[in-house]
């Protein structure tokens, strides 16, 4: 029946038939639309990210610094057991011998080697000991350590402490120190205005203060120490005594407290030169070389001579190192190392630390087996040491032509990343359609680009190297560029470097013309994010279209719907006035 269609399901029906005609007429043409829009969106994110990795060859390609890909350098060994070598842009080409007589060290010290669970005889009750580690700074100069270690009432038991304990107090003082200036604790005033100098690892800040009580003076001063980086200072009291407290936050820096121009570093009992907290100087190590027995090493932080320890020393009364045998002093004691207790002392004597080479027929010392002082731009690395019968090492410094033919490859093959991309997408596959088809931005990249791949650069004469052509590399108007004469590349790479350089280089080279064209499309004012934000506002407007349009669908296929229930509610009304008029006026027979 045609009523058939005031149904429940008829309206559906109807609704449903209503909202897709109206969806296929509006919102179909504003969805493509967006689609398209989202698609180059997503275009120009890939393009941005392509022009950047190409942006940053041709950044390295139009160098002309020393540090100049074109300018690399490869250093070679004739023997990678004995000798590694590396080098830089800067390095110096030629050719030299070399044989390795002696390995760096660092410089080592061992204690006795005593029973672990024997009580100490030096460190019978809590108390501080203190001692002082000097060692040479690398330049002809010491640092200098103080170490507290504090023994307390836990550390003993009935009154007695083992030597293994005493060990690894020692160790863990010796680990964990830090640099500590502390000034005398006084009272009163100084008399002057003036001025001292804090050199922290080199670097200098000059501290002012000026006449007053101490304890005025110590404010100012701490205020001024901390505003240097690596330092941390405090005022201590005790009532009317004041003591200065400056500490060195990392254990590889030195400190030296200098140049008063009055009299506050003497008044205070500060005289600092190049104090160093012994982590920094020193590693201290407990081991047990035998089932029982404990020892204590000290190796230097640096090998070679001039980093030596000089000096193990007890002050104060202390007893720490006493304890261990290695209250040594400026003794270099030899250790020897005995079938009952060791005699302590230094494993290496003072020759014995520094790497030795016969260097072109020149006997050479170094500190470390790292050298890059003796060939310009070259590091040495010395693995092992030679015996009479190894023939001696060559090495060799020239041009490194590999990397600048990989730096050339990687050219090509980003500039393909963004061309082939562009020009893929710039037309239609298999029917359907390139995102890119008609961009204006994108058209202008391919033209860019292709104008550098097959132009001549102005500027250098027909006969140099003024084309990618000349150096054996081609281009296809589909496919972009390609290393076409591998061949052709390494004979300029080998035999016309400068003109190779010039072709990228220049002022109107080919990497230098291209990385400001290429720059031009990056950034926030770049001709990509110009382009990009047009879109993103299409974008946005056509949302908002979207949105509104099915909004005004829905709302009018409500509106269908209530009519239309409103027809079923008075279908229904009429069809049961006729079942009742149909059945008042039955006849009987």
């Amino acid at each position: 029946m045609s009523y058939d269609l005031l149904t429940t399901s008829g309206i559906n029906n109807l609704i449903n038939s209503y909202k897709t005609t109206e969806q296929n007429k509006l919102l179909t043409p504003l969805n493509s639309r967006k689609t398209l829009y989202q698609n180059l969106t997503s275009a120009y994110s890939i393009i941005s990210n392509r022009l950047e990795s190409l942006k940053s060859i041709l950044s390295d390609l139009k160098n002309i610094n020393t540090d100049s890909i074109f300018n690399s350098k490869k250093a070679t060994t004739s023997n990678t057991s004995f000798v590694n070598v590396s080098s830089t842009a800067s390095a110096v080409e030629g050719a030299f011998t070399l044989r390795v007589n002696q390995l760096a060290k660092n410089d080592s010290a061992l204690s006795y080697d005593l029973n672990s669970s024997d009580i100490s005889t030096f460190i019978t009750e809590p108390g501080t000991h203190e001692f002082e580690i000097v060692s040479g700074d690398g330049t002809g100069g010491n640092f200098t350590s103080t170490i507290a270690v504090n023994f307390i009432e836990s550390d003993f038991s009935n009154g007695e402490i083992t030597n293994s304990a005493v060990m690894q107090k020692i160790q863990n003082a010796i680990n964990n120190d830090k640099a500590v200036v502390n000034s005398n604790s006084i009272t009163g005033s100084t008399l002057a205005d003036g001025s001292f100098v804090i050199d922290l690892n080199g670097t200098e800040t000059t501290i002012n203060y000026s006449a007053g009580s101490y304890s005025e003076v110590m404010d100012s001063i701490v205020s001024q120490i901390n505003e240097i980086s690596g330092l941390t200072a405090e005022k201590v009291e005790d009532g009317e005594n004041f003591q200065l407290k400056i500490t060195v936050n990392e254990s590889s820096k030195y400190i030296t407290i200098k140049d008063d121009t009055s009299t506050l570093l003497s008044e205070l009992g500060i005289n600092v030169t190049q104090e160093k907290g012994a982590s920094g100087i020193v590693t201290a190590s407990v081991f047990s070389p035998l089932s029982g027995v404990s020892q204590l090493s000290l190796t230097s932080k640096s090998s070679g001579s001039d980093f030596r320890i000089m000096s193990l020393t007890d002050i104060n009364g202390g007893n720490a190192l006493n304890s261990l045998g290695l209250n040594l002093g400026s003794e270099r004691t030899g250790f020897v190392q005995n079938e009952f207790v060791d005699t302590p002392g230094f494993i290496y004597s003072t020759d014995q630390l520094n790497s030795k080479l016969l260097f072109n027929g020149v006997n050479v010392e170094r500190n470390s087996n790292s050298i890059s002082d003796l060939i310009t731009g070259t590091t040495i690395s010395i693995k092992n040491t030679m015996v009479e019968t190894d023939a001696d090492v060559s090495i060799t410094v020239g041009k490194d032509t590999s990397i600048i033919k990989t730096k050339i490859e990687e050219f090509v093959t980003k500039f393909n990343d963004i061309y082939t991309y562009i020009r893929n997408n710039s037309k239609n596959v298999d029917g359907k359609r390139g995102a890119l088809i008609g961009d204006p931005t994108a058209s202008s990249i391919i033209n860019t680009l292709s104008s550098f791949a097959y132009t001549r650069v102005s500027g250098i004469a027909n006969d140099k190297i003024n084309s990618l052509s000349k150096i054996g590399i081609s281009f296809n108007n589909d496919t972009g560029i390609s290393l076409s004469d591998s061949s052709r590349l390494e004979s300029v790479i080998e035999e016309n470097l400068d003109e190779l350089m010039d072709l990228f280089s220049s002022s109107n080279g080919i990497a230098s013309s291209l990385y400001n064209r290429v720059d031009s499309y990056l950034g926030s004012g770049g001709y990509i994010a110009k382009t990009s934000a047009t879109y993103n506002s299409t974008l946005t407007y056509l949302n908002d279209r979207i949105q509104a349009t099915e909004t005004r669908i829905n709302k009018s296929a409500e509106l269908m719907r209530n009519r239309y229930t409103q027809l079923q509610m008075q279908l229904a009304q009429l069809l049961s006035n006729q079942s009742y008029f149909s059945f008042g006026n039955t006849t009987d027979v």
